[in-house]
């Protein structure tokens, strides 16, 4: 018989006395030995030995793992590169499993990249760790002088330029020009720039599979508005919350501000407090402290 792809495919008698179709290709590799008994077997007599101390490709097992799995427990294994790792019997006696995953490795995640520039970090050396998708963890200096470690692939490829003190002088620098009170930009409550992802032409609404989507993002929590079968009452829905929340935060600092230019002391013991609720009817309601 063939498959869909037009590969042959044998019947084939097991040992054991079970029948199974077998790919050609699988027989020809030796990938296929047996209706899956060998597999069974080979675990048997691999969880009946104690493999401590045996050495299996790059792996040496230096004991029993906690792990416990339906073909028997796991064994911690000491891999020639220095890490450890937990596999099954099967595993190590079938020749499955060899080595920890460190020659599976990428070369760009080893690659020496020894005192080259990514911004203001300079690339010292390497440590003996590795992030999650295996890249090497780098030592690096910062211009600032900080020193801090980077994955190769943060600095590589995921565009990692400081230790963190660029951010904080943006963040010190936006604080400036920005006007910001409890959380929130007062400048960024009067703009009206409409994001560039938006397709609608209205600030806050959005268009998903067919229906109008109006939401109002405050104090960095998104409140949806619900979905409109037209643009138009999308974009009332959404005028209705920034009259609720912006328009009545904006005026409420406009006064703050006047009393707090007249008394510097009590705006110091007085700052603003906003917070935002849902009503039964799902209406906004902002409430605003202290008392003017």
């Amino acid at each position: 018989m063939t498959t869909q792809r037009g590969e042959r495919k044998y019947l084939c008698r097991c040992d054991c006395g079970t029948e199974r179709h077998v790919l050609e290709r699988s027989l020809l590799s030796g990938g296929s030995q047996s209706c899956g008994c060998l597999q069974k077997e080979m675990a048997y007599q691999a969880n009946a030995y104690n493999l401590l101390g045996q050495t299996f490709g790059d792996l040496c097992v230096v004991g029993k793992s906690r792990k416990r799995t339906k073909m028997g427990a796991y064994w911690t294994c000491l891999c020639r590169c220095g890490y450890t790792c937990e596999a099954t019997a099967s595993e190590l006696v079938s020749g499955r499993k060899t080595h920890c995953g460190c020659k599976s490795v990428k070369n760009y995640a080893t690659s020496d990249i020894t005192g080259q520039r990514f911004g203001r970090l300079i690339a010292q050396a390497p440590t003996d760790r590795r992030d999650d998708k295996g890249s090497v963890i780098w030592h690096c200096l910062c211009d600032c002088g900080n020193e801090v470690d980077v994955s190769y692939n943060s600095l590589v490829y995921c565009n990692q330029i400081s230790c963190g003190c660029k951010k904080k002088e943006h963040d010190d620098a936006l604080g400036g020009f920005l006007t910001h009170v409890d959380g929130t930009s007062i400048d960024a409550l009067k703009s009206r720039k409409i994001p560039s992802n938006n397709t609608t032409g209205v600030k806050g609404v959005y268009l998903v599979k067919g229906r109008y989507l109006a939401k109002i993002v405050f104090q960095h929590r998104q409140y949806f508005l619900g979905t409109y079968a037209s643009v138009e009452e999308a974009a009332e829905a959404r005028k209705k919350a920034e009259e609720a929340i912006n328009g009545e935060v904006i005026g409420f600092y406009e006064k703050w501000s006047e009393k707090a230019a007249a008394d510097p002391v009590w705006a110091k013991d007085n700052p603003i407090k906003i917070s935002v609720s849902k009503s039964a009817g799902a209406e906004l309601r902002v409430q605003l402290q202290p008392d003017l």
